[in-house]
């Protein structure tokens, strides 16, 4: 049974554990990547890495949540207050655009096994959502900020729907590698999402 750590040495040797998880399972994916291994990256024995952790599928759930918090709260924290709102509606959304690559481009690995697992695990499916719902909830305080360009009538509607383009066109790009020439296709997922949210300026 895996314990909580108390002292700061125990925290530590956790936290080691859970950043080396993070760089192995972000390269080599969840399969590709054993116990033994993580707890060489991490200077720990097997038998600490069992002390803090059920088993490797345990550490994933909670390299997962460290993952996710560092895009709804890392990348996604400040995403309204950093828009370029004095440039105008086409950078905006091409920083809206920008700033979802970011995210989905932090470790396309470890993202990857996230989503393999949504449909099967109820823990990563809230996890995904929370970053979905961290990058729907900035996308509706940015077009409240600059609501007199913004041309749709229904702002959540509107985010959801913007979302859901973003969300698809990154996993297209960069956890499937279904596309050779990316970039095109982000040029005309800004465009498009430019269109539909902004007044012809």
């Amino acid at each position: 049974m895996s314990r909580a750590p108390v002292q700061k040495r125990s925290k530590e040797k956790k936290r080691r554990i859970i950043v080396a998880g993070m760089k192995l399972l972000s390269e080599k994916g969840f399969h590709g990547t054993g116990v033994t291994e993580i707890a060489e990256e991490a200077k720990v024995s097997v038998g600490s890495f069992y002390s803090y952790f059920k088993d490797k599928k345990d550490l994933l759930d909670q390299v997962s949540e460290a993952y996710a918090a560092s895009i709804t709260k890392g990348v996604y924290g400040d995403f309204a207050s950093n828009a370029p709102y004095a440039k105008g509606p086409r950078k905006i959304t091409a920083y809206i655009v920008e700033t979802a690559k970011q995210a989905h481009t932090l470790s396309t690995e470890l993202h990857r096994e996230m989503l393999a697992l949504k449909n099967r695990e109820p823990h990563m499916a809230k996890l995904d959502r929370s970053i979905v719902k961290a990058l729907e909830s900035g996308i509706v305080e940015i077009l409240r900020n600059c609501e007199d360009a913004v041309r749709i009538i229904d702002l959540d509607v509107g985010a959801r729907l913007v979302s859901g383009a973003i969300e698809e066109t990154m996993h297209r790009c960069f956890l499937e590698a279904g596309e050779p020439d990316t970039e095109i296709f982000f040029t005309e997922l800004a465009e498009m999402c430019h269109l539909y949210l902004f007044k012809k300026e």
